[in-house]
């Protein structure tokens, strides 16, 4: 990571200050779209616009006939163009800090990732649409989205000056294995998502796959990450900062857990799902914050 040259003035000036602010605003505007596509999904709203990039043949707004259908997913579609402008600022702002040596080349390059992922989100989502709700597509929607917000943890600490800490090689190598662990099991959440019924619309396919043999499978992955979890808290226990990172990621996995096995046993309300989803951009930005903060004692700045 190359170096910055703020001092502690620069760094508390009206700039920086506008800037960190952007950052966390990207960050949680890259959260709620998932929590607002997730209540697509649940009201059965996926196809409230059949068209794309208008709502309906003819129509770049939802007509009469669609209902509140109509009106849910063409207001999801609507909060890209939010995105899009978040993500507008957001470089502007990075560039001007960029200019002025208060931030690093890397912050503007992931503030200009931002920007095209929110454009590949909004192709993914036509795409989606077009091919009626594919699961494999739709799932597409949930992995760009964890990996934008992952890229706005990041932009976060560096506009908040954030550095690295150093941690044992033990327990640096444990935090890569749990961070690739919770990779897996986002991922076979969005596969248990295309198995269930929360289709997006009641003639939306599937992925044909087993609901219960899904989720069981990443129930055990869940419970992988707990024990992981555990071990590295236990690991950083002598390190209060490193400490206090995994004891929320774990926080967050026990919470994610209980939810799920929850709305699992009571057969996926939509109240629970929701629920479920939120939880899941919670643990997502605290497995990237665990990720990007910490490094190997003998890794480089």
């Amino acid at each position: 990571m190359d170096q910055l040259t703020t001092t502690p003035m620069s760094r508390t000036s009206p700039q920086i200050v506008s800037l960190r602010r952007w950052a966390v605003v990207s960050l949680v505007a890259n959260m709620v779209i998932v929590w607002t596509g997730a209540l697509v999904r649940l009201t059965k709203s996926g196809l409230g616009c059949a068209s794309w990039p208008q709502c309906q043949p003819g129509s770049y707004v939802p007509l009469p006939e669609n209902g509140m259908h109509g009106l849910i997913e063409f207001g999801n579609r609507l909060l890209t163009f939010a995105l899009a402008a978040i993500a507008i600022g957001t470089y502007v702002a990075a560039r001007r800090a960029y200019r002025a040596g208060a931030m690093p080349r890397r912050l503007l390059t992931l503030a200009f990732c931002v920007g095209l992922g929110i454009i590949a989100q909004a192709v993914i989502g036509g795409v989606s649409v077009l091919v009626q709700l594919n699961p494999w597509v739709v799932g597409l929607h949930m992995a760009a989205s964890v990996g934008l917000i992952w890229i706005c943890v990041e932009m976060v600490h560096l506009t908040f000056g954030l550095s690295r800490m150093a941690v044992p090689r033990r327990l640096h190598l444990l935090t890569i294995v749990v961070f690739w662990l919770g990779v897996a099991i986002i991922a076979l959440g969005v596969v248990v998502t295309g198995a269930g019924p929360h289709a997006g619309d009641g003639a939306a396919q599937r992925n044909g796959l087993a609901p219960d043999l899904t989720a069981k499978l990443h129930a055990w992955a869940v419970w992988a990450i707990v024990a992981a979890t555990v071990l590295g808290l236990i690991w950083a226990w002598a390190l209060p900062r490193v400490r206090r990172l995994w004891l929320g990621l774990l926080a967050i996995i026990l919470l994610q857990g209980l939810i799920g096995y929850v709305q699992y046993f009571t057969h996926l309300p939509t109240g629970m799902v929701l629920a479920h989803m939120v939880g899941t951009t919670l643990f997502a930005a605290a497995l990237g914050h665990l990720f990007f903060l910490t490094k190997g004692r003998d890794a480089s700045v």
